[in-house]
């Protein structure tokens, strides 16, 4: 049995006190990486290696296995460095992880439960974007050899649990134990148990990093290539001129706009639909006219979504009045058209709130998240129809200065990966979260809707549970929701075993499962 992540809802399993086991592979003899090499442009550099660093997320996923294995095309949660799992207790506080029997760190060092906990510890305690994002994991300890208590702060249901651990911020990925002690060891070499390892004297940063077979890896078999390049390339252009010319085999985020030229070239696109999000969120709802629900549901009917997404995102994009997308947990599909475009109901609704004569807020648009001013743009002109002026103060400063300004402003355009539930709550809306702060405190409602269903033993009744905890999410309207859109990535022809829908936030070629990898056109 495994945990599913996907759009078949029925066959999630968000169980209560379970126990999830599968076989292990044992190791292959060696590598069929032959000579190939996998050539990628990446539309990123990171600030460094460490795994609470990594942005883009490939710059580490290409040399460590996470504890949690997402499946690439069907979303489904399963064994990796953690070989099962069982909640130690019915509050869903302390997840009990066996550990994978006879991985090895790059220096040969055995995995065990002293250097899981050390790794994940060390990840709460790393400066980086990354590790303020782990809430409500609150810490590990060892519990045997082969075994880790993972710990949190609240009632964790299982899929965001599972979903944590694996690898999607960092915090999955397993770092060895000297690494964990001093991690300034990771800033510019890798230290992991996964497929590669970085080759620092083939690697110039900001220029290219390069990967070679970890001959410590427990599954040989899946290595495919000999060389993994990955080539810093900031120019959308440019990305789709390498991956049309050939120069190289995976040309990450591409625009809607370039598919009809990648797909003549022969080359294929591959989709992401949980690769990000877009909306407005209302950051100053302690006081003001952002306290009133009414106000935020008024803005939230006042947004033309549909016109919006295609405008500006493209056909691929799916507007939503709901804050959880679909393939996400929680998602509910009685939400999607919850505020549909109405501004007259818009303008009832602020009538009612004290502000028929309209109100003014000043919305921060950081080019980060909103290239161009493009949505700020949007809204601005679909609000004066209702009498809402949005006072727009773009921005080019960088990601860590964008999330110190936030909490100056109304609300803030934002787009981020496409959130389940859980995540929403508590990292984008907690009190302290990306989206809140001032610490704003949680409806307490909200709060026991997700520990009743967190904590509910039967799939169908957590499933249900979990929507209607949505839904309370969804009336509060702490963001307004714009559309949920697809990452699209170009890929080579050359390269076989490629997913056309991947259910990662980023796409992850490098599969622990030998089957699932990417690998050369024979």
């Amino acid at each position: 049995m495994s945990v599913i992540i996907t759009r078949r809802r029925a066959a999630a399993v968000l169980a209560g006190v379970v126990v999830l086991a599968s076989g292990v592979s044992a190791c292959s003899s060696g590598s069929s990486a032959g000579d190939a090499t996998l050539t990628i442009s990446v539309s990123g550099d990171p600030l460094n290696l460490d795994t609470a660093n990594c942005v883009p997320v490939i710059f580490c996923s290409v040399a460590y296995d996470s504890l949690i294995h997402i499946s690439p095309s069907t979303g489904e949660l399963k064994p990796n460095l953690a070989a099962s799992w069982a909640w130690v207790d019915k509050e869903h506080r302390t997840l009990r992880l066996t550990l994978r029997q006879g991985a090895k760190f790059g220096d040969g060092t055995p995995l065990n439960g002293q250097a899981a906990a050390a790794s994940l510890n060390s990840y709460l305690q790393a400066p980086g974007p990354f590790a303020a994002l782990s809430y409500p994991l609150k810490k590990a300890e060892a519990a045997g050899s082969d075994k880790v208590d993972v710990q949190f702060a609240e009632p964790v249901s299982t899929r965001n649990a599972l979903y944590m651990l694996s690898g999607q911020n960092g915090l999955g990925y397993v770092v060895g134990p000297k690494s964990a002690a001093d991690r300034k060891l990771l800033l510019a070499d890798t230290d992991g148990i996964g497929p590669y390892k970085l080759d620092p004297t083939q690697t110039t940063k900001s220029v290219q990093y390069v990967y070679v077979p970890n001959r410590e890896y427990y599954n040989q078999d899946a290595i495919k290539y000999e060389k993994i390049v990955l080539k810093q390339v900031m120019n959308p252009q440019t990305r789709l001129n390498s991956i049309r010319s050939g120069e190289v085999d995976w040309a990450l985020n591409i625009a809607p706009t370039d598919v009809s030229a990648v797909k003549q070239s022969g080359a294929a696109i591959a989709r992401g639909p949980l690769g990000s999000f877009a909306s407005m969120a209302l950051v100053k709802r302690t006081k003001g006219p952002l306290a009133d629900e009414r106000v935020r549901q008024a803005l939230a009917y006042a947004t033309p979504r549909q016109d919006i997404a295609k405008a500006i995102f493209g056909t691929d994009a799916v507007p939503t009045s709901s804050y959880i997308a679909n393939g996400a947990e929680g998602y509910n599909a009685g939400d999607v058209n919850r505020y549909a475009y109405n501004p007259q109901k818009a303008r009832q609704l602020l009538a009612e709130a004290g502000y028929a004569n309209g109100l003014k807020i000043q919305v921060f648009d950081p080019a980060f998240f909103d290239p161009s001013s493009a949505v700020g743009q949007a809204l601005k002109a679909a609000y004066q129809k209702v009498g809402v002026t949005l006072d727009l103060v773009p921005s080019d400063a960088s990601p860590g200065v964008v999330a110190q300004q936030i909490s100056k402003y109304d609300a803030v355009i934002m787009t981020n990966g496409a959130n389940g539930l859980s995540q929403a709550v508590y990292t984008m809306f907690r009190p302290m979260g990306l989206a809140n702060p001032l610490s704003v405190p949680l409806d307490p409602q909200l709060v026991t809707l997700m520990h009743a269903a967190a904590t509910t033993a039967d799939t169908k009744d957590q499933e249900a549970k979990m929507r209607t905890a949505t839904a309370r999410l969804d009336e509060l309207v702490y963001a307004v929701p714009i559309a949920s859109i697809p990452t699209l990535q170009a890929i080579s022809s050359k390269v076989k075993n490629v997913s056309k829908t991947f259910w990662t936030i980023e796409m992850n070629p490098f599969s622990p499962i030998a089957n699932e990898a990417w690998r050369p056109e024979k």
